[in-house]
């Protein structure tokens, strides 16, 4: 069909012309003019689709004005309400286009979003977040199952004080995951005009985080080492001499992959840790046999330590901790080996500053830490110091360091 030019495609419109027009070519769509009234169009599709509708300049931008199908609206209604549209525009009454129309449909969607949704709008916006985490978050809002199908917006701060006082154990836990979910509404999505998890603060009804100071007191380094070095399970027992050696976090040493393993350069890095995308620690010769050992059991896999969470990775190895627990009478989690790998690299005299490098702590809280940058070498001799002083203890040596206490009760 040879394409039409404006002028054969304006015309008086009838009932019997729009009804004879056809289906516009493939993937195409034409524009009709009606020659008895200005700015009315007839859009026809290549499915045959026929839409009445108002094309003004308003300013420098072209409004397209959707008044209806055919044959929904015949041809007087449609010149009747392009009259209106019209007369409204010259008067400055703008009315919205179908683009216009369409986005405030999805707003108006939004603001019946339910909490349910919320959590799985989040989850799916929140890119990287580590099942772990997705897992905790889940968990939590299960503290809330008769609020899931409640639209945000009518969760109200009376309510949240409410829930709040019905919690015992783990009640700021469980409040903390509903404020990320409300900062989320609030200030992404646009649907609540406020948070209303913010009476708690308001209110100074958070509680005080109180610090663990628990470790793996000095004495007992070599009862402990011990019976980790006694574990079947090889996984668990790198993964706790990597906690102690390195100062990690649990989910960065969970989360290592065999190709950021470097053993010419007893390196290896971290990826997507809680203050860097990349970390570099360092392997101590105390490790490296378990973990060249480790690599001839996992070495075919991406990671480290392989399991069957979503990710691909073992969980936290909670039955082999709990037979170092049983067979030592040593209380301690995953992160209480933090604390003891910094407090033994205090005792071995390390400075703060390069302790909080060591420990992928953020360095650049105060105008002086922002200008301390502690090189590799540095690193690496630190992280070897600290080895050197585990290992001292294990052997009965007596190192020239103040020794550790542990502050738990």
């Amino acid at each position: 069909m040879a394409q039409l030019t404006k002028k054969d495609r304006t015309f008086k419109f009838t009932q019997q012309r729009i009804e004879e027009l056809p289906p516009a070519p493939p993937k195409k769509r034409i524009d009709y003019y009606d020659s008895d009234t200005t700015k009315l169009i007839c859009r026809v599709t290549d499915q045959g689709t026929k839409t009445f509708c108002v094309l003004k300049c308003i300013g420098s931008d072209a409004k397209r004005i959707t008044l209806g199908r055919y044959p929904d609206i015949s041809v007087s209604i449609a010149r009747l309400e392009a009259s209106k549209q019209l007369i409204a525009i010259a008067v400055g009454i703008h009315p919205p286009t179908a683009k216009e129309k369409r986005v405030a449909k999805d707003k108006a969607q939004l603001k019946l979003m339910t909490l349910r949704e919320l959590l799985e709008q989040y989850l799916l916006d929140k890119k990287g977040l580590r099942e772990a985490t997705i897992i905790d978050y889940r968990k939590n809002m299960r503290a809330f199952n008769d609020w899931l199908d409640l639209p945000v917006r009518n969760i109200t701060r009376e309510m949240v004080l409410s829930k709040r006082n019905e919690f015992t154990g783990g009640r700021d836990n469980k409040m903390r995951v509903l404020r990320v979910l409300m900062i989320y509404a609030h200030k992404a999505l646009t649907i609540i005009d406020a948070n209303p998890v913010d009476i708690l603060r308001d209110g100074k009804l958070w509680a005080k985080p109180t610090r663990r100071t628990s470790l793996i007191p000095s004495d007992q380094l070599k009862e402990w080492i011990n019976a980790v070095l006694s574990l079947k399970n090889e996984q668990a027992k790198v993964y706790l001499l990597l906690l102690l050696h390195t100062g990690l976090r649990d989910s960065d040493v969970r989360y290592l992959e065999w190709r950021d393993v470097d053993f010419t350069h007893d390196s290896f890095l971290a990826r997507d840790t809680k203050n860097h995308p990349l970390f570099t620690a360092y392997i101590a010769p105390q490790i490296k046999p378990y973990l060249r050992n480790l690599y001839t059991l996992t070495g075919t896999s991406t990671y480290l330590f392989p399991g069957n969470n979503k990710d691909g990775v073992m969980g936290v190895p909670d039955k082999p901790i709990d037979q170092v627990i049983k067979q030592t009478g040593i209380q301690f989690s995953s992160h209480d080996l933090k604390r003891t790998f910094l407090t033994l690299g205090e005792a071995a005299m390390i400075p703060f500053s390069l302790l909080q490098a060591l420990a992928n702590h953020v360095t650049d809280s105060n105008v002086t830490g922002g200008y301390i940058h502690p090189e590799a070498k540095t690193c690496k001799a630190a992280t070897f110091k600290i080895a050197d002083l585990i290992q001292s203890y294990t052997l009965n040596e007596e190192p020239n360091v103040i020794a550790l206490r542990s502050n738990a009760k």
